[in-house]
């Protein structure tokens, strides 16, 4: 994979295998498509301070999700915060609750790993200003993501009003918080040099904790969950289009 639309032609097949499956992990990538969607359109009009290292970039970006979900479909090792995503339960479980796991991994882990990687050799400050831009575009996505779930999905709002704050359950994760600190992990990585696979683990773990909370929140908001997610599969394909609107 070289450049960011061999990454969309990848993200497209993992689409329609999740839509032929009805698998609901599939509402990442979907959100994560329009993400990509939006940053190539961006370098294409020179949003960004080097459009060629923001490819480079968003490359090994999107590497990094793509690699795990083939691997972990080979039935290999994979980051303790990409497994708890992909081995999450495809039934009982909301659209938001998917979409946040995967953020959850990709921003807190794999944001901060991919500007490291490409500023390898050369000062990761000078990566700030577009690092803040592709974050920005993050955080638009996150927003609208929430709103259109109400709409498409009442039964997220079910589970809000019953469940005593759904979004209050999930507060440990959040997508300012969740930029700041994949910057700070990106420095710390940097300045780690080649000695930084214990970092990597380290924040791997913290990941995948939350990860686990937000896939598996305690009672009662679990069994008004479950319940709610039995009708929202229903609005699969509907939720499968609304995420794939472009950004």
């Amino acid at each position: 994979m070289d450049t960011i639309d061999d990454a969309v032609a990848a993200m497209d097949r993992l689409l329609d295998r999740s839509l032929a499956t009805h698998d609901p992990r599939g509402f990442f990538t979907c959100v994560y498509r329009a993400v990509t969607v939006r940053v190539r359109d961006g370098i294409r009009a020179a949003e960004f301070d080097d459009g060629e290292r923001m490819e480079r970039f968003d490359v090994e970006f999107a590497r990094l999700y793509l690699d795990a979900v083939r691997d972990h479909g080979r039935g290999r090792p994979v980051p303790a915060s990409w497994a708890v995503t992909f081995d999450a339960p495809t039934r009982g479980t909301l659209a938001l609750q998917h979409l946040l796991a995967g953020m959850n991994a990709h921003i807190n882990l794999d944001l901060g790993l991919a500007a490291a990687t490409v500023q390898q050799g050369r000062p990761i400050a000078d990566l700030r200003d577009d690092f803040e831009r592709i974050s920005d575009v993050l955080a638009v996505m996150v927003d609208r993501m929430q709103e259109g779930l109400a709409r498409v999905s009442p039964w997220t709002a079910l589970a809000d009003r019953v469940g005593c704050r759904f979004d209050e359950c999930l507060s440990a994760w959040s997508i300012g918080y969740a930029r700041r600190r994949a910057w700070d992990f990106a420095e710390l990585l940097a300045g780690a040099g080649d000695g930084h696979g214990a970092l990597v683990e380290e924040q791997d773990r913290r990941v995948a904790r939350l990860g686990e909370q937000l896939l598996h929140p305690g009672m009662p908001l679990r069994w008004v969950v479950a319940a709610a997610a039995v009708r929202e599969r229903r609005a699969m394909r509907e939720m499968h289009d609304l995420l794939l609107q472009p950004l």
